[in-house]
């Protein structure tokens, strides 16, 4: 299937998607939302005639800071949230 970007409303403003006409009229966006296109472009034929480069300290979608840090499990302290604690009498 073709698939395009379509500008349609989300929550009363107007927003991008990709998407797909999977029947006459119905749309559905990539993640799964039915849509109602006000425009459609072909994605093959989006093509940017310029690309600029990114300034310097562009925000990144998924950004990574200093190094990745592998997560310890503390079994003992999971297990001490699930049992409640025992009490002896002397």
């Amino acid at each position: 299937m073709t698939q395009y970007l379509i500008l349609h409303k989300v929550r009363g403003e107007p927003s991008f998607d990709c998407a797909e006409e999977i029947e006459p009229d119905m749309w559905i966006t990539n993640s799964g939302y039915r849509a109602y296109p006000f425009q459609r472009w072909k994605i093959d034929e989006c093509v940017p005639t310029e690309v600029l480069p990114l300034p310097k300290g562009w925000p990144d979608h998924f950004e990574v800071r200093g190094e990745i840090v592998q997560p310890k499990i503390d079994l003992g302290s999971m297990l001490s949230k699930l049992i409640p604690p025992i009490r002896r009498r002397i």
